[in-house]
């Protein structure tokens, strides 16, 4: 039965598609809250006296979440 299961869910949900989709998930979900941390801790440094490390923290997490867009939209429109 359980091969019959399997049997149904590929043929709507290609494993190597799954596999993808779930590296994608994986991959933003640790990455896009770092970046978004690395830019609030540049913030913070800014802040405290270190005008010149927090910038290129901030402009790190910026340009990391630019990256992440880019790539993004560069996988959705050539598919």
């Amino acid at each position: 039965m359980t091969t019959l299961a399997t049997l149904a869910i590929s043929t709507y949900l290609p494993a190597g598609d799954l596999a993808k989709i779930v590296a994608a998930v994986l991959i933003v979900s640790v990455i896009a809250p770092t970046a978004v941390s690395i830019a609030v801790v540049g913030l913070d440094r800014r802040a405290s006296g270190s005008p010149q490390a927090g910038a290129g923290l901030v402009a790190f997490g910026v340009g990391v979440l630019a990256a992440l867009v880019a790539v993004g939209l560069y996988a959705l429109v050539n598919r």
